[in-house]
C-alpha cells in the first residue's frame, strides 16, 4: 500500500521549483534597476566635469571681453594723450595708460591659467564620457542577459505549472487542501521528513515516539507537535 503523502511530497518538489523560479522572476526588475543605478555615479561625474568646463569657458570669455575693453580704453587714452595741451596732462595720461596696461597684463596671465584649466577640463570630460560609454555598453549586455533569463524563466514557469497541475490531480483532495494551507503559512515546506533521531525536518525539534511511528503508517497523516508541518517517514 502506497503512502498517500508520496503524491503530496512529489508535488511539493515541483512547488519548490515553482517558488524558486517565481522568486527569481520577481527579482529581475530590481536587479535591472540596481544595474542601471550603477550609471548614476558615472553620469554625475560627467555632469560635474561639464559644469566645471562651462564655468571655465564663461570666465575665460569674460576675461577676454574685459581685456578688449581695457585695450580700447588704452587707445582712447593714447588719442587723448596726443591732444594734451600741457605736460601735466600728458603725464597724467601716461600714468593712466600704464595702470590700464598693468591690468591688461594681469588679466592676460589669468587667461593663460584659464586656458590651461580649460584644456585639463576638456581632458577630464573626455575621460568621463569614455568611462560612461564603457559602462553603458557593459550594462547593456547585463540587461540583455537578464531579459533573456526572464524569457527563459517564463517558459519554464508555464511548463512547470502544467506539470504541477497534473501532479496535483493525483493527490488526495483533502490532503491537498491541508498541504496548501500549511505551505501558504510556512512559505517553505509543508511536508517534512522525520530526521535521524526522530527530529522534525522542519523545526528540528524532537518528535514524540508515537508521532514518529504514526508517520510510517500509510493510514495516518500526522503533524509535528511544534511547527504543525506534516511529517513523513517512508
Amino acid at each position: 500500500m502506497s503512502h498517500p503523502l508520496e503524491a503530496i511530497y512529489a508535488l511539493q518538489k515541483k512547488d519548490r521549483k515553482l517558488i524558486k523560479i517565481m522568486r527569481e522572476i520577481r527579482d529581475i526588475p530590481q536587479r535591472k534597476s540596481d544595474i542601471e543605478a550603477q550609471l548614476a555615479g558615472a553620469k554625475k561625474k560627467l555632469e560635474v566635469a561639464l559644469d566645471s568646463r562651462k564655468h571655465t569657458e564663461a570666465t575665460l570669455k569674460e576675461q577676454e571681453l574685459e581685456v578688449e575693453a581695457l585695450k580700447e580704453k588704452v587707445e582712447k587714452y593714447k588719442n587723448q594723450q596726443m591732444e594734451a595741451s600741457t605736460n601735466e596732462q600728458y603725464r597724467a595720461f601716461v600714468k593712466e595708460i600704464g595702470t590700464v596696461e598693468d591690468e591688461i597684463k594681469a588679466l592676460e596671465e589669468k587667461e593663460i591659467q584659464l586656458m590651461e584649466s580649460l584644456e585639463q577640463g576638456k581632458a577630464i570630460v573626455a575621460e568621463c564620457e569614455e568611462k560612461l560609454d564603457g559602462e553603458k555598453a557593459g550594462i547593456a549586455d547585463e540587461l540583455a542577459e537578464l531579459d533573456e533569463r526572464s524569457a527563459e524563466l517564463a517558459e519554464r514557469l508555464e511548463r512547470l505549472k502544467a506539470d504541477r497541475a497534473r501532479a496535483a490531480a493525483e493527490c488526495d483532495p483533502s490532503l491537498l487542501q491541508k498541504y496548501t494551507r500549511i505551505l501558504q503559512n510556512k512559505r517553505d515546506f509543508a511536508v517534512v521528513m522525520v530526521e535521524p533521531g526522530g527530529h522534525c525536518g522542519g523545526c528540528h525539534m524532537k518528535l514524540p515516539p508515537q508521532v514518529v511511528n504514526d508517520a510510517r503508517n500509510p493510514t495516518k497523516v500526522v503533524a509535528c507537535n511544534f511547527c504543525g508541518r506534516i511529517v513523513y517517514n517512508p
